[in-house]
């Protein structure tokens, strides 16, 4: 079945940094109770939502110039550009569902021209973080969540192709038509994936997809 709809992870498989969250502990010198909270809930003491609670609850009162700084600053991965302008050449929607946070997310979105964001709020207000967060992706959930945008476009999971590198990624690929590791963390995530890229460009994904979206239109007809 021809790919209509291509769904893109943002920490490390569109940027090169591999998590927003982490980045904030370090600009706002939080990482000790960051650790400590990421620690506590993969150990099952906590559950996500605690877990984004308890951080975001660091950065109450810290300026939203300083992420917006992070977040301009932010490096993406090569090949991010051309990917994206191919990919809608070619008819295909794209979209980003990230567990991070939404002041990265939208503004990647709207450097590459991509069409659809679901990811998580960090809340402010005149300026200043809340301390608050509102969780749309849960860590390892983004299973429950694709749907959302699959019925957005009027798609199908099998005509969805889902890119991804980290181990939260997962529970996605086992249910598009196709899903792809990109510059994988690990040997898990790279099992799970119908297809593995290593090296460092973005367009290599480019022929997988593709090629699908054309064979499947010539059977069609």
């Amino acid at each position: 079945m021809a790919v209509r709809l291509v769904v893109f992870d943002v920490d490390g498989t569109l940027t090169r940094h591999n998590s927003i969250w982490w980045r904030l502990h370090q600009v706002f010198g939080s990482e000790k109770q960051g650790k400590e909270y990421y620690d506590q809930f993969f150990s099952g003491k906590i559950t996500y939502r605690q877990w984004a609670d308890l951080d975001a609850a660091l950065w109450r009162g810290k300026s939203l110039k300083e992420i917006e700084q992070i977040v301009q600053s932010t490096e993406l991965v090569p090949g991010a550009q051309q990917t994206i302008e191919a990919l809608k050449a070619n008819g295909m929607k794209v979209a980003i569902l990230s567990g991070g946070v939404d002041l990265l997310a939208n503004d990647v979105a709207r450097r590459l021209g991509i069409d659809y964001v679901l990811t998580n709020h960090l809340l402010h207000r005149d300026g200043v973080l809340t301390g608050e967060v509102e969780v749309n992706v849960g860590w390892g959930a983004k299973v429950e969540e694709i749907g959302q945008i699959v019925d957005h476009f009027g798609t199908t999971l099998r005509e969805t192709c889902f890119v991804g590198d980290g181990k939260n990624d997962i529970s996605v690929f086992s249910v598009v038509g196709l899903s792809i590791a990109f510059r994988p963390e690990n040997d898990d995530v790279a099992k799970s994936a119908s297809v593995v890229i290593r090296e460092d460009d973005l367009r290599l994904i480019l022929p997988h997809i593709v090629k699908r979206h054309h064979v499947s239109k010539r059977v069609k007809t």
